[in-house]
Formats: C-alpha cells, sequence, structure tokens
C-alpha cells in the first residue's frame, strides 16, 4: 500500500486492485495522515470488495474504473466463481451476485476483456440489468446518538473517517448540513455523500454495558 500512497503523494492519480473492506479502511487511515485524497469504488451496490483511488488533493475528482460484466453460465453460483478463479488474477475480481437469466461480476476493463477472450458468454451489463441501490436493515450497538457515531457503524466505515465527511459538510441531518456532536433520533435520516442514506427505524432498548441497540435501514 506504501506504494500507491507514494504516488499519489508525487502528484500521480494510482488506482488500486480490488481489496476487502479491513484493508480499504487501513489505507484510508493511511492516505488521511498523508494528505492524499482517496475514493472508493465497487462496481455494485454495498460492495464489500473495493477498488481505491488515490490522488492528491489539488485533483477535483477522480473517476470510476470499475466494469460490471454480466455472465451467461448455465451452472450455479459456487460453480462460476471455480471457473473465474481460473481465468482471473484474484486483484481482478470484485463482488459477484446472482441475477436474472445470469450473474453480475464487478471487475476491471482488463478482467471483462479476458472473459471474453477465454470463450465466457459475458458482456458490460447494461442498465437494465444492473441491480437498482438495495436497502438493508440491521441492528447496530452504539455507545451514543451522535451523528459521527451512529453513521460509522451504519455505513460499516471508521469513526474518524465519517467524522472527517461529516466536519467537510458532506452529511445531512433533517435536511440541514450536520455537526459531529448533533444526535440523531428515532425516525431521523441521515444522508452522507458518497455513502448514501441511513434511516433510524427504532431505538430497541439499552444494553448491559449502557450501550444503545438500534434498528437501521441503510440505502446506497
Amino acid at each position: 500500500m506504501q506504494e500507491y500512497l507514494k504516488k499519489a503523494r508525487g502528484g500521480r492519480v494510482v488506482q488500486t486492485p480490488f481489496i476487502d473492506a479491513e484493508a480499504l479502511d487501513e489505507l484510508r487511515r493511511a492516505a488521511k495522515a498523508e494528505g492524499v485524497g482517496l475514493e472508493t469504488f465497487g462496481g455494485l451496490p454495498m460492495a464489500e470488495r473495493q477498488v481505491a483511488v488515490l490522488f492528491p488533493q489539488n485533483i477535483p475528482s477522480v473517476s470510476d474504473p470499475t466494469k460490471v460484466a454480466f455472465i451467461h453460465f448455465a451452472g450455479d453460483l459456487e460453480a462460476l466463481e471455480d471457473k473465474l478463479r481460473s481465468h482471473l488474477e484474484p486483484d481482478l475480481m470484485g463482488d459477484l451476485e446472482e441475477a436474472q437469466e445470469g450473474f453480475l461480476l464487478a471487475t476491471l476493463p482488463k478482467g471483462l476483456k479476458t472473459l471474453q477472450e477465454a470463450g465466457l458468454e459475458a458482456h458490460p451489463a447494461t442498465p437494465e440489468e444492473l441491480p437498482k441501490s438495495r436497502e438493508r436493515t440491521r441492528s447496530v450497538v452504539v455507545p451514543s446518538l451522535r451523528v459521527d457515531v451512529v453513521g460509522a457503524k451504519g455505513f460499516g466505515v471508521s469513526r474518524n473517517y465519517f467524522a472527517q465527511g461529516v466536519k467537510a459538510g458532506k452529511v445531512k441531518l433533517r435536511g440541514k448540513t450536520a455537526s459531529v456532536k448533533a444526535e440523531i433520533a428515532e425516525g431521523d435520516t441521515l444522508l452522507a455523500e458518497g455513502l448514501g442514506s441511513l434511516r433510524v427505524k427504532r431505538v430497541v432498548g439499552q444494553t448491559k454495558r449502557g450501550n444503545l441497540k438500534l434498528e437501521v435501514e441503510v440505502l446506497r
């Protein structure tokens, strides 16, 4: 990861291969410490494996390098995973999920080309084949109802990362720009730029350790 940071510090825009959430969080912390910009792209909604693009702070924005391939395949998901691994390097494999009449794979342009050259029936997914944003209802345990605490837990990112977004004015609560110390209440919705929306469906109760258990609905 240090190689990517070094290149970004030197003024270049660089991208990682597909990496998991833990590695992404570590890279986010390092990029923040180095003053390097970072955006992540997963291709599919709520993707676990993503590509990170690092860039110097003078670059206003970066483009999404991922591609989503629609694959026609007669077997099941596990059989397709085995076949993909025989043709693709792990770095080119993002999330894989079932779709109507086929499968969707998040990859990079090189990965899509490799699949086609290997004889798989794969093409860039059309807007109609791509999944719509998905909602996910989950239970979370938090020490307080502060915006940075609930937002970080609900979206599955580090608290420091989410707090930076709040300080940058990228998070809204009740339609207004939120402050780090603002508290969210039952029924409230957080809108976080680049992450999606989070609604607190209900406050379930308090745990034995004094933490709060919430039921939240996340939409990306």
